[in-house]
């Protein structure tokens, strides 16, 4: 048994340390998935929506610590029991996005790791069956320092977690796992499965059935549908559910990372000249509504000293913005919101490639910008 515990102790400390800190370096993005989680159409408890952002910064902090309390030994019993309440939780929150096909990426990982529905629920199941080892076997778990160096680290490593959380939401994150990071290039990213020569990732239609004779129901595929006539043939005694039916993934395959991605002018579509423009500065505003007149004044400014350069300067929208000094596109919001935590920011191009990030904290002069090439 002693063994076991600290294989599981090694694991456990090592899963919610990495699944912490890549959630804390992007809270910003942590809250807009559990805002998904909050929605009427998943759980709705849409009142928690207002806090999403300050609940993503304490679960990530929290799992930080709860990983770095295992491994240092220390409260124990308060740690395996906090592990044993949050993984439960956890696998609920899986169990319901996979079977209900409600969300479908949990976010354990953040941006960093994409986990199937299914496949994030497998994984929290292992990790529940590692936390119940903890639990029975934490007479098994000795500190790793002396008390005292025990308190330090765990001091260090939650002023480290804060810094890091303050910075992924006052200014970029530290570390860029989205596919519009600096250094990506939008174009390659764009690519179908055909033209890299993949296989696509293909779809089923799964209907559900009602006998309107017994009442009975039954769920079916679209090619079971077609392949017997029983389901639809005149006189039928089946119907289908039409809000009951769902598209489903048939077979994995190669999806492009960067999607949803275009600049649309009242349906003109100037993303390809947009792309292989030598020198661009795209202003991203993902939530239109809430600019104020001082983002606006801040924006035009860099609009203007931009107009006696060679910079191409071009906005993002969900809605028209007035005032601008520049007519802004229409593209996406989970799009915008993905490209930038900041309302608004700031993307810096070269023939498609990302050359620089800003969040409004930290809106470079045009100088700056001069400065990348």
């Amino acid at each position: 048994m002693k063994y076991f515990v600290q294989f599981a102790r090694i694991i456990v400390g090592i899963i919610f340390i990495i699944s912490g800190f890549v959630k804390n370096v992007d809270p910003v993005g942590l809250s807009y998935k559990l805002e998904e989680y909050f929605s009427p159409n998943v759980l709705n408890i849409p009142f928690l929506e207002s806090l999403s952002l300050p609940l993503a910064t304490f679960f990530s902090l929290f799992e930080i610590v709860l990983g770095v309390l295992l491994l240092l030994g220390v409260w124990k019993r308060f740690t395996t029991i906090a592990l044993l309440l949050t993984i439960v939780f956890f696998t609920f929150l899986t169990f319901y996005s996979a079977y209900f096909n409600k969300v479908t990426d949990c976010g354990c990982f953040g941006d960093a790791l994409k986990l199937e529905p299914w496949t994030s629920f497998y994984k929290d199941v292992v990790l529940l069956i590692l936390i119940i080892i903890l639990v029975i076997g934490q007479k098994y778990i000795q500190p790793l320092f002396v008390s005292k160096a025990n308190y330090v680290v765990n001091a260090v490593v939650i002023l480290g977690s804060v810094i890091i959380a303050y910075l992924g939401i006052y200014h970029n994150p530290i570390i860029d796992f989205r596919a519009y990071a600096v250094g990506k290039d939008l174009a390659e990213g764009m690519k179908t499965p055909e033209e890299l020569g993949l296989k696509p990732t293909t779809y089923k239609t799964i209907y559900t059935m009602k006998n309107k004779v017994d009442g009975k129901t039954v769920e079916i595929t679209d090619a079971q549908y077609i392949a017997d006539d029983k389901w639809y043939k005149h006189g039928t005694s089946w119907e289908i559910v039409e809000d009951k039916t769902k598209n489903v993934i048939d077979k994995k395959g190669y999806e492009p990372p960067i999607h949803d991605f275009s600049f649309d002018y009242d349906g003109e579509d100037k993303t390809n000249e947009i792309l292989n423009a030598p020198k661009v500065i795209v202003l991203v505003i993902p939530f239109a509504d809430k600019l104020k007149e001082e983002n606006i004044t801040k924006m035009n400014s860099l609009i203007n000293d931009a107009k006696s350069t060679d910079f191409l300067v071009v906005a993002v929208a969900n809605n028209p913005i007035k005032g601008l000094g520049v007519e802004n596109a229409f593209m996406d919001q989970t799009t915008m919101k993905t490209i930038t935590r900041s309302n608004p920011g700031i993307m810096i191009l070269e023939k498609g490639k990302v050359k620089a990030k800003y969040h409004y904290n930290d809106f470079p002069t045009i100088n700056q910008i001069k400065q990348l090439f």
